[in-house]
């Protein structure tokens, strides 16, 4: 790719990130007008910025899934698998609670056998 071109995914994201925040703009100057103007309903934002949104999202979404071909995913298991795989460990000065589930059910049932 050359130094001065833009790439198809770029732009489509970036035009969509345009679109919403033009949309977000839009909504708030609506809500400012319309309180001034002592509008009854203010509070569901026009259907302009509604569509607005949903073309900025679509345009987003689009562009970040033009990156080209996906990458296979593999099962975990197997001998040829564990080969390649690269354990990821939490650094040990941080906490292991977001890899810990733990319920009240173990409590309870040792609750209700002493009971």
């Amino acid at each position: 790719m050359m130094a001065g071109t833009i790439s198809a995914k770029s732009a489509m994201t970036s035009a969509g990130v345009l679109f919403i925040l033009h949309s977000t703009y839009s909504c708030l100057q609506y809500r400012s007008l319309a309180v001034a103007a002592d509008l009854p309903d203010t509070s569901s934002p026009p259907l302009d910025v509604v569509l607005e949104v949903f073309l900025g999202f679509f345009l987003c979404l689009v562009g970040q899934l033009m990156c080209g071909p996906f990458h296979e995913v593999r099962m975990a298991g197997g001998s040829s698998v564990k080969r390649n795989r690269v354990e990821i460990v939490a650094p040990p000065f941080r906490s292991r609670d977001f890899d810990l589930f733990t319920t009240r059910a173990k409590s309870l049932s040792v609750a209700r056998r002493a009971a």
